[in-house]
């Protein structure tokens, strides 16, 4: 068995693999392809941040563990705070305050693995490691769309709050599985949710499934 820093450093490393397939064979063609908008992919952000926070609240509450607890509840401020910047550059992107619910279009996959996750070594590895390494691409890969379609505004959200603040979420799980991924079988746990996670992130890039979860019926 491979000592908690050696899994979680192998787990990481794998995990940016896996970040960059998606990011260049899913998410930017789908941006392309779909000729989404920065609002539109902005609303997907929302979803997530909703989703982000319905998942951190509902272990905070079966969490044994303190720390874990104290982590849960932090992440579950800085995606509300999230929500309420993305809602602030929606308002300026011509979308009103109140127009549209980011839950429409139905919960995604993820978040029904997510909230199904039982262990903390799980919880630390799916939902805050994987999870928020995976936010930093998408939003990195984001990042230059919106640079390259000269909306400066949004490139600065996401630059200066967004991706750090995901690059803590990812910091945090990593933190936390070094703690947990001592022993054989919680290693294979939390090997399982890190495999099962990046499959429904996959599902998350598909241009059907992002026109779904926004709500759309068809090209605006």
């Amino acid at each position: 068995m491979a000592s908690a820093e050696v899994f979680v450093a192998e787990t990481e490393f794998k995990n940016q693999e896996s970040f960059r397939g998606l990011v260049a064979s899913s998410y930017l063609p789908a941006l392309a392809a779909d000729k989404a908008s920065i609002a539109e992919m902005l609303r997907m952000e929302a979803k997530l941040t909703i989703e982000a926070i319905e998942a951190a609240a509902i272990w905070i509450a079966d969490s044994e563990s303190l720390e874990m607890k104290i982590l849960l509840g932090s992440q579950c401020g800085v995606h509300a705070r999230q929500y309420g910047r993305l809602q602030d550059r929606l308002a300026t992107l011509g979308l009103a305050p109140g127009s549209y619910d980011p839950r429409e279009g139905g919960y995604s996959k993820l978040f029904a693995f997510l909230r199904s996750l039982q262990t903390s070594e799980e919880r630390a590895a799916a939902g805050l490691l994987t999870v928020g390494g995976a936010a930093v691409a998408r939003l990195d890969a984001l990042l230059t769309v919106c640079r390259e379609r000269g909306d400066e505004a949004t490139a600065t959200l996401l630059s200066s709050e967004m991706i750090p603040d995901e690059q803590r979420r990812a910091d945090a799980g990593r933190d936390r599985l070094v703690l947990l991924a001592t022993a054989e079988d919680s290693q294979a746990r939390a090997r399982r949710a890190v495999f099962k996670t990046i499959e429904l992130l996959g599902d998350v890039c598909d241009p059907g499934v992002l026109r779904r979860m926004l709500g759309r019926t068809g090209r605006r």
